[in-house]
């Protein structure tokens, strides 16, 4: 909890026009490949139901946050920070605030490779807090 604590204090200062709007136009791929190895080290952890998943997602937002870098692999890292709010402080405004951000960096990447992921985890564990599962399916 402490490293969600961290990680919320950190994430606090952006909102989501100031998150989709300071993107680097080229990420520098030393960055991007980080952001890779982060995303598919999570992937790993989550198909195994590690429990240092909460940490490695909190990791990538403050990574993602720090540099100012909103590629694809951090769309799902936003969403899985706003399934964590719901899941550990049932704070269910801010997690659809971190879900509206990883929707936000998908439409703006037209990403194809993430989109199910993250459309998987806002559409399936975040906004069905807010609106019918038929709806949001949609």
């Amino acid at each position: 909890m402490e490293s969600m604590a961290t990680t919320t204090i950190a994430a606090s200062q952006y909102d989501i026009n100031l998150i989709l709007s300071t993107n680097q136009s080229k990420t520098d791929r030393h960055q991007r490949n980080v952001l890779r190895l982060f995303d598919a080290i999570t992937v790993a952890a989550y198909s195994v139901s590690s429990p240092y998943l909460p940490l490695l997602t909190f990791a990538m937002v403050r990574y993602s946050l720090k540099n100012h870098i909103h590629e694809t692999e951090s769309a799902f890292a936003f969403a899985g920070f706003g399934y964590f709010h719901i899941v550990f402080k049932q704070d269910y405004v801010r997690g659809k605030y971190w879900a509206d951000v990883a929707l936000g960096i998908l439409k703006q990447k037209r990403a194809i490779s993430a989109t199910v992921r993250v459309e998987w985890l806002v559409h399936g564990h975040i906004l069905m807090w807010f609106s019918p599962l038929k709806e949001t399916s949609r």
